[in-house]
Order: structure tokens, then C-alpha cells, then sequence
């Protein structure tokens, strides 16, 4: 069958050559035959000189590329996709709890599908897989999952000119325990906070290797406890911070389901940085300090302000750190380069001389990357020594 055809200049070319699937509307040479089309149709797209190089969607802003074959694009490519994506993980040996569906790296751009034992959250910011979302749906049935929850908000999803959607679209259950090596999570899918960072799994199952029994540990930015909790189940003490109180109430429950003493944990809600200042004043140490903060850059122009904001938190916690600083940044635009030189020159400037264990460390195995796009999770473990 064909599809219209769209040209795109060098600049979209070499990008999708590298493994780059979103066209944007500057790419495209033949603008006024794009703005013609439907959102949501499926198109072709070609080089200036009339090379193929794939088909995918329109979407108010972009092309998102869905396949670099001419094959066709319906409800059964999604369905076989969803399960490849599926296959794939088992292959890996995820089970339980995984990303299920990760963009364009299952062949599926703009989906994304998390699998919380048989609950799956899923995300669309693609208008083409918003037409299929009833496929989407039954497929995640078929496989055995219960509940399906939709959590297809913020930003890509309005650059996609979707309204925002969430909420519970088949089933009843709202929330399951999952389990990641010896720690248990409950995650729940209604309220404020839903869900759980399943990208940082291999990172807090690394971080029990360096915990020892009696350490006193800063988890920052944590959420509903994720490192904490491995912290704390290899005996640590743990002082948790978070800015959201429904997340920290998460993270009490979470310290609870794996049987940890009260006294063995202290959760502070409030601002990252002035919460850390405070106990620099108050001369406090951890043997272990964990920063895992939100995306601090979104797109490039963020990237300036970005770097202050990561400069100043690891400052501050390589201040606090006595034996080990982990180091995380989840803003794609950020060069895992950049942010390396950035933790070191900001230990330096708190006067401590840091050493990187082992290999440069990113996201989990359910999160493939394919390119440059699909990769942003950047986690770095730092011997920490005063100089």
C-alpha cells in the first residue's frame, strides 16, 4: 500500500540514520503537503534524493517513525510488537515487574507500557497508537494482565496534542507488591503518586553490594524509598528526603513491608537542597549518600541550568559523604561525560577526592538502548576520601 510521502532535509536524514525516529516539522521539506495530511495518518518518509527510510505518524509537531520497512501498520503489527516487546523481556529474565514496552526501541514510538506483576500502567503520546489504544488494551488482556492503568500526561503528551489522560481503563485493582531481589515495593496506581522507577533497578541492587551493617545512609530525592529500602534491609540506618509527603508515606509503608524498625529510618519532606544545607550547618555525616533527583533538563536550552543545579546537589553531597557518593541524572540532553566531570569538580569543591567504582552505569535491561534518544540514565558510584 502506499502512504503520501514526506521529504526530509540532510539534518532529519543523518539524525534517523543514527537511530533518531522523530522528525521534526524543521526537517521537512515538503511542509505544506505534512500540514495537509490528517493527525494521525500513517506516512512515508525520504530523503531529498528519494531514499526510503521509514514509516510512521503524523503528529501536530513530528513524524514519529514506527518502522524503517515497508510493512503494514495496523492493529496487528502493534499487537505482535507489544508481544516481541514482551518475549524480549522474559528473554532477559525480567519477571514480576518491568518496563514491558519502551518506545521506539520495541518498535512501538511513542508507547510505553510498564508491567507491575498482572497491573500495567501504559502511556501513548503518539496520535496513531491513541486510534489503537482498544488493541493496545486487549493485547495486555491476552498476555494475562488484570488491570490496565492509563497514565498518559505531561509533557510529550501535549507536544502530541492529546488531551491528558489518567485513570483506571479495565479491571479493579489499584494496587500489587512487587518484589526486586531480597526488598519488597508496594506501588499503587491511584492518587498522586503512582507507579515505581523500574529504570533504576540494576542501580539499587548494585548499591547492597557496598552497604555495610551499622552504615548511616542519605537517600535524596527518594520517593517511595527505592535505594532506602535497600539500604536498610542490609542494615543501615536511613534518612530518606522527598518533597512530595504522599511519596514519603509510601516510603514508610515500603519500610514497613520489609519488616525494618521504626528506629531504623527517618523520612524529612521538604526541599532537597535546603534540607541538606541545614545538616551541612549542623556538621552531620553518612557513610553513604544517594542523590537521584528529578530530570533537572528537558531539552538542550535546559542544560546550563541544569548543570548548576547538579553542581550544587553533589556539592552538598559529597559534603555529607564519608565513604560512598552514588550520583544519578535522568535528563537525556546531559552527556553522560558532562555529568561525570560535573560530580567530580563539585566533590572538589567540597573538599573531597572521589574515585568511580567500576563502569559508567544506566538504566535497566527492560529500558533498551537503541541510540542516543533512548538513553538518559546516568548513575556513576563514587569512593568518596577527604583531601
Amino acid at each position: 500500500m502506499d502512504y503520501p510521502k514526506i521529504y526530509v532535509n540532510f539534518a532529519a536524514y543523518s539524525a534517523i540514520e543514527k537511530g533518531n525516529l522523530i522528525v521534526k516539522k524543521n526537517g521537512i521539506l515538503n511542509i505544506k503537503d505534512f500540514e495537509k495530511l490528517d493527525i494521525g495518518e500513517i506516512v512515508d518518509v525520504y530523503s531529498k534524493k528519494g531514499k526510503f527510510l521509514g514509516r510512521g505518524f503524523k503528529n501536530p509537531h513530528e513524524i514519529r517513525i514506527v518502522t524503517l520497512k515497508k510493512e503494514k501498520i495496523d492493529e496487528n503489527y502493534v499487537r505482535n510488537k507489544i508481544i516481541e516487546a514482551n518475549n524480549y523481556r522474559k528473554f532477559l529474565g525480567f519477571e514480576g515487574a518491568y518496563r514491558m514496552v519502551y518506545t521506539q526501541s520495541d518498535w512501538l514510538n511513542g508507547l510505553v507500557i510498564d508491567k507491575y506483576n498482572d497491573i500495567c500502567t501504559i502511556q501513548i503520546f503518539n496520535h496513531g497508537f491513541e486510534l489503537m489504544k482498544d488493541t493496545i488494551v486487549e493485547t495486555l488482556l491476552d498476555l494475562g494482565i488484570d488491570s490496565i492503568y492509563e497514565k498518559s500526561i505531561g509533557r510529550n503528551r501535549r507536544r502530541a496534542g492529546l488531551k491528558e489522560q489518567e485513570g483506571i481503563l479495565c479491571g479493579e485493582k489499584t494496587e500489587t507488591i512487587i518484589k526486586e531481589g531480597n526488598a519488597k515495593f508496594k506501588v499503587t496506581f491511584e492518587g498522586q503518586k503512582t507507579g515505581f522507577f523500574l529504570d533504576q533497578r540494576d542501580n539499587r541492587l548494585e548499591l547492597e553490594r557496598y552497604i555495610k551493617e551499622g552504615d548511616r545512609v542519605l537517600d535524596v530525592c527518594c520517593y517511595t524509598g527505592g535505594f532506602a529500602v535497600h539500604a536498610a534491609i542490609k542494615g543501615s540506618e536511613v534518612v530518606g528526603i522527598d518533597l512530595s509527603k504522599k511519596a514519603i508515606e509510601l516510603a514508610k509503608e515500603n519500610m514497613q513491608l520489609n519488616d525494618i524498625d521504626e528506629s531504623k529510618y527517618e523520612f524529612k519532606v521538604g526541599n532537597a537542597f535546603k534540607i541538606m544545607e541545614e545538616m551541612i550547618e549542623d556538621r552531620e555525616e553518612f557513610d553513604v549518600v544517594i542523590l537521584d533527583p528529578p530530570a533537572f533538563a528537558q531539552s538542550k536550552k535546559d542544560v546550563k541550568n541544569a548543570v548548576r543545579g547538579y553542581h550544587l546537589l553533589n556539592r552538598y553531597g559529597a559534603k555529607l559523604a564519608k565513604r560512598l557518593l552514588v550520583t544519578c541524572s535522568c535528563s537525556q540532553p546531559i552527556e553522560p561525560s558532562e555529568f561525570k566531570a560535573v560530580a567530580i569538580d563539585a566533590a572538589l569543591k567540597a573538599n573531597k577526592w572521589i574515585r568511580q567504582i567500576g563502569s559508567y552505569r544506566t538504566q535497566s535491561a527492560d529500558h533498551p538502548i537503541t541510540s542516543k534518544g533512548t538513553e538518559y540514565l546516568k548513575c556513576l558510584f563514587f569512593k568518596v576520601d577527604e583531601f
